[in-house]
């Protein structure tokens, strides 16, 4: 039961205004609150199943440089994105066409992937030998995390303008980007 609950306040803590939960409060702004939850979770149990599995194995063979280097151009490319894509005219809420949960869970897994909170399982899998411990701890610590994001985005944040909330999105990832280049480049 230690174990479960270090995980859950290790990635509870880790991912608090982290890129992902960005994410989700961003596409919660936009989007049916539900279905951002739904997609949000499943990646980050896809996610969090993939480290506890792999655990060493993920932490020996993945060169953190090959990961930053990859998260930078991932947000670079998708600040662009979010700047120049079109929008709907009525700035209301309009689900897109291959669903809110399906976009939502695409862009967390993908800003998960080597993300701190993905190490920290790894870690803890590989430090006290239970995975499913770790998994259902780290699991309590992003839904809470991101129960929290899509309320805030859903309730609050939808309230601002659409271009404004856009605009700021798009530099948040393009600074997540250059900030991840830097480092990998450094």
């Amino acid at each position: 039961m230690a174990v479960f609950f270090i995980a859950f306040l290790a990635v509870l803590l880790a991912e608090m205004g982290d890129k992902t939960q960005l994410v989700t409060l961003a596409m919660a702004t936009r989007y049916p609150p539900r279905q951002v939850l739904v997609g949000a979770l499943g990646a980050l149990a896809v996610i969090t199943g993939i480290a506890v599995v792999l655990g060493e194995f993920l932490a020996t063979y993945l060169p953190v440089q090959a990961t930053l280097l990859g998260s930078g151009v991932f947000f670079l490319l998708a600040g662009l994105y979010l700047y120049f894509k079109q929008d709907s005219p009525e700035g209301k809420l309009v689900p897109p066409k291959r669903g809110a949960a399906i976009q939502t869970f695409a862009l967390v897994f993908l800003a998960e992937l080597g993300d701190k909170t993905q190490l920290a399982s790894i870690a803890l899998t590989a430090a006290y030998h239970a995975p499913v411990a770790v998994f259902f701890g780290a699991m309590a610590g992003q839904l809470v995390n991101h129960g929290a994001a899509v309320y805030l985005g859903s309730r609050f944040l939808a309230r601002l303008p659409a271009a404004t909330i856009k605009v700021a999105s798009a530099l948040l990832f393009i600074a997540f980007g250059i900030v991840f280049m830097f480092a990998a480049l450094r």
